[in-house]
C-alpha cells in the first residue's frame, strides 16, 4: 500500500510539471504588412505573395505592434500582396 501511495504521489508530480510546462508555452508570431502610407496592417484570412522584389509580409512576436515599435521583425516575407 505504501508503495502505491509513492506511486500515485510522483504521477501527480509529473503531471503537475507537464501542465506547468505546456502553460508556459510562448503566444505565436503575428504577421503584418505594410502599407503604401507606411503603417503597418495585421494580417488576418488568406492572402498571396507574388514576385520576389518586394516585402509581402512581416513577422513580429505577439503583443509587438510595428506601429510603434518596427525593430527586430521575427520574419518577412517577400513578394507582393494580394
Amino acid at each position: 500500500m505504501k508503495g502505491m501511495k509513492l506511486n500515485l504521489a510522483a504521477i501527480a508530480v509529473l503531471l503537475g510539471t507537464g501542465a506547468a510546462f505546456a502553460t508556459s508555452a510562448k503566444p505565436a508570431n503575428v504577421k503584418w504588412r505594410q502599407l503604401s502610407t507606411g503603417a503597418y496592417q495585421q494580417v488576418t484570412g488568406a492572402y498571396t505573395c507574388t514576385g520576389t522584389t518586394n516585402l509581402c509580409t512581416i513577422s513580429y512576436p505577439a503583443g509587438q505592434d510595428p506601429n510603434i515599435d518596427d525593430s527586430n521583425p521575427v520574419s518577412q516575407e517577400a513578394g507582393t500582396f494580394h
